[in-house]
């Protein structure tokens, strides 16, 4: 869809330093958060927030011990190593890595001097969320917040004019200061009406296309989640598998933040249907778990740490995203950060590499400059890249190529500007993260027939792609007894070796080239259009431990 068991101890911690505004505070110093610096190229400021304004916002706390959970990521994913699935319960990532209570009740502590209003802890500790008036945060910033005109879009946002700046005893607690700026809103792009459509795929057509029809699974038992900024109807969904002879599990709604958009969903109602039904395409029988937050970097951290700190779920659908630069690498590092927690505990996350070539940027800043598509670029996600599918007249598997509808958009891809190359993409010659991982369906040609608002009708994009995988995962949880993971390694250990082509369609042809920008083209093996390919479901499935 177009958008868009290794457990060290925890270090010991100072008891709980006093705040004050009393002037012996001044032997605190100040420590200015550079990387939280707000997104402010091309744009104008054109005035003061009103002081009274309310901002939602949110404190990152740091992770202890990051090289042993480096570690432990690695082995954990590492067949040779002692360690491989023996995944983390929330309460031992907590202790091993977790920020201590008393991170927390120093970070508290000086929200509350500072007049912050609703401090809510995530469960696992990492992250604060709390509400304050533009002039509470000026001052507990030190930093001013301004109007601001993106002068390309015409976008209107506010943001810190400056990096804001903690007290030096705070700042060892806090790694990102998120919410200051509303610049990044994530994105979606569902479109209803597929101009161009040859051959629409419903379940029949995947399962019988991606080969899972053969593997003896339906889900059950699994719990799936979905990041979503807006709201469903659950006649919507029940439509779908009542149309297609499904037999569904229970879909959930979980509110983050009280964010619950159920009872009147927005525009963005027709992606939140395509993540659940194009899952169910595959996996019907697994339990849904539909969790929504405000559309602001402080609710998408506060979602991604309650999906980990829950611990609910097995694999992760994500279908909105934000380009890197207007994502900002202290909210993309924040967000990282729960995902990798995530990780550690056995959850899988797949996210939509964005449907606009390598030019992610376009539609929220106007740049055309190359840039790929977040959370898809992280290492601890698996980015999925678009195809066009092509199925025989048994709707068996003929033939797929890239993604590109030209002005209807084309398969994200590219190079992070966030993250480093994790060591499984070594061999991809690169020093910062290539994306995407995998792809699937994702052409108008090939759109999925979902149901929305109470009528059919046909989308598609890369967020109908990661749906896929993420139905596919979910088969993988059942037909392996729990949960896998960060599936990278494995996907790119079977990719450089003898069994690719059991496990992976590879795509050799077209290119996400969009927007006059010459992008990249698909080739044997890994590309940034496709990356490894798509799935051969019994092949794969034979391939992953």
């Amino acid at each position: 869809m177009r958008l868009r068991k290794l457990v060290a101890a925890a270090v010991p911690l100072p008891a709980l330093l006093c705040l004050s505004l009393a002037p012996a505070a001044n032997a605190d110093p100040l420590v200015t958060m550079a990387a939280n610096a707000a997104p402010l190229t091309q744009s104008d400021r054109t005035g003061d927030v009103g002081a009274d304004q309310q901002i939602p916002a949110a404190l990152s706390l740091k992770l202890h011990n990051q090289q042993a959970l480096d570690q432990f990521l690695s082995d954990v994913q590492n067949p040779a190593s002692p360690q491989y699935h023996h995944f983390l319960t929330p309460a031992q990532f907590n202790t091993a890595f977790g920020p201590t209570q008393a991170d927390v009740n120093k970070a508290v502590a000086f929200l509350k001097q500072n007049g912050a209003s609703g401090i809510e802890v995530s469960g696992n500790r990492q992250a604060i969320t709390f509400t304050g008036s533009a002039a509470q945060l000026e001052s507990t910033f030190h930093t001013r917040i301004g109007n601001y005109l993106d002068k390309i879009t015409g976008r209107k946002f506010f943001a810190n004019d400056s990096a804001p700046s903690l007290p030096a005893s705070v700042s060892s607690v806090v790694g990102s200061v998120v919410g200051l700026d509303n610049h990044a809103v994530k994105q979606h792009s569902a479109t209803t009406a597929a101009p161009h459509v040859v051959k629409a795929v419903t379940p029949p057509i995947l399962k019988s296309a991606y080969g899972t029809s053969g593997l003896s699974a339906t889900g059950a038992g699994v719990n799936v989640g979905f990041v979503e900024f807006d709201g469903y109807k659950k006649a919507d969904i029940t439509s779908y598998d009542t149309k297609y002879g499904l037999q569904a599990g229970s879909v959930s709604t979980v509110s983050v933040s009280g964010a619950n958009y159920d009872s009147s969903p927005g525009q963005g109602e027709v992606e939140v249907d395509l993540d659940i039904e194009v899952v169910h395409a595959l996996a019907a029988a697994a339990n849904d778990y539909v969790y929504e937050a405000p559309n602001s970097n402080a609710g998408e951290l506060a979602m991604y740490q309650k999906i980990a700190s829950d611990a609910k779920v097995k694999v992760v659908s994500i279908s909105w995203g934000s380009c890197e630069a207007a994502e900002g690498s202290s909210a993309a590092n924040s967000v990282n950060s729960a995902i990798s927690t995530g990780t550690a505990e056995g959850i899988s996350y797949f996210a939509a590499a964005g449907d606009d070539g390598t030019t992610d940027c376009a539609r929220q800043t106007g740049s055309y400059s190359k840039a790929v598509d977040f959370p898809a670029s992280s290492p601890n996600v698996s980015g999925v890249g678009g195809t066009q599918l092509t199925v025989t007249s048994s709707n068996g598997y003929s033939s797929e190529k890239a993604w590109n509808d030209g002005s209807n958009g084309a398969g994200g891809g590219g190079i992070s500007t966030v993250f480093s190359a994790p060591s499984w993409q070594s061999k991809q010659s690169t020093t910062k993260r290539k994306v995407p991982d995998v792809a699937g369906d994702a052409a108008m040609g090939s759109a999925y027939t979902i149901v929305s608002g109470g009528s059919t009708g046909n989308v598609w994009g890369t967020s109908g792609a990661a749906p896929l995988w993420a139905g596919f995962a979910t088969l993988q949880n059942q037909v392996h007894g729990g949960g896998l993971g960060n599936l990278n390694p494995t996907f790119y250990s079977i990719g450089n070796g003898s069994s690719y082509g059991t496990g992976f369609h590879d795509v050799t042809t077209g290119n996400n080239s969009l927007n006059g920008t010459t992008g990249f083209t698909a080739g044997t093996g890994y590309d940034q259009v496709t990356g490894w390919g798509s799935f051969k479901g019994t092949g794969l499935s034979g391939l992953i431990g």
